[in-house]
């Protein structure tokens, strides 16, 4: 597999991509992203993904120098260039050299990037979950901190569950690389605040529209276990059941109608995608 990387003007082998060490991104931590992903060979809703990668740079006062349409034909050339089964892109925006004046020299990288394959079964069965009590700093802004997501890997692996789905006074929120939804006598509830604008969840709230009761509100985590539905979504792993929430059974403990008519919704919509 070869990978071609676009680092502020240049093309470039992804292993010959490179910034300083004293980029604020190595040294505070301080750089935004976004992921975007193909289908039938075209980018997915990028114009989204550049909106809320603009969104996330504007609140750490992070310039983007190059346009939406450069933006969009560099990430283009990368995956035709690129040999990837199942491409993607992944774009960065740093803080720039620390010794310059404050954002004066931002980076701008664009790579592609092999999307990882997602068992085919855990559409079939669903996943579990594990809540966790955590709140995002900054959650509307796509940053590279996912200090607390890394550190949480070896209880994930203790409690054998899929994911965490962290909650906070403000109610339950999100999974660190997922938005979540629930259904409950009907109605389709995903939490409304404090949560990263997911581009799966809003197509997700589009297709939903219009066919059932949505409600974007906050929803506590005494709620869970009352819940006849649940499910996850993210750019990767488009909608995933939610069969068990804190080892206890979500509903009948399997894919529901409305997560299932929910999936194939998505997949005719993204069948049809021509970009």
């Amino acid at each position: 597999m070869s990978v071609i990387c676009w680092i502020n003007g240049d093309f470039v082998p992804l292993e010959d991509a490179s910034i300083g060490v004293s980029d604020f991104a190595l040294q505070r931590g301080y750089a935004v992203f976004d992921f975007a992903r193909t289908y039938n060979g075209h980018l997915f809703r990028f114009a989204d993904h550049l909106a809320r990668l603009r969104q996330s740079a504007d609140a750490l006062y992070l310039p983007i120098s190059v346009s939406d349409a450069e933006l969009t034909g560099i990430a283009c050339r990368v995956i035709q260039e690129s040999s990837m089964e199942r491409p993607a892109v992944r774009i960065f925006v740093t803080g720039g050299d620390c010794n310059d004046a404050l954002f004066e020299n931002s980076n701008i990288i664009v790579t592609g990037e092999e999307r990882a394959a997602v068992d085919p079964v855990l559409y079939e069965t669903g996943v579990s979950l594990l809540t966790h009590e955590f709140q995002r700093e900054l959650p509307a802004v796509k940053s590279i901190n996912y200090l607390n997501a890394v550190r949480l890997e070896p209880l994930k692996r203790e409690h054998n569950v899929f994911d965490v789905l962290y909650f906070s006074a403000a109610g339950v929120t999100e999974c660190p690389r997922n938005n979540f939804f629930v259904v409950r006598d009907g109605v389709l509830i995903t939490p409304a605040e404090n949560v990263l604008p997911g581009i799966t969840r809003s197509v997700v709230l589009q297709l939903a529209t219009g066919s059932m009761p949505v409600e974007e509100r906050m929803l506590h985590r005494e709620e869970l276990p009352d819940v006849d539905e649940a499910f996850i979504t993210s750019t990767s792993k488009r909608i995933v059941p939610v069969s068990q929430i804190d080892r206890q059974p979500v509903g009948a403990g399997r894919p529901g109608p409305v997560t299932q008519s929910l999936m194939r919704l998505f997949d005719e919509y993204v069948h049809e995608w021509k970009g």
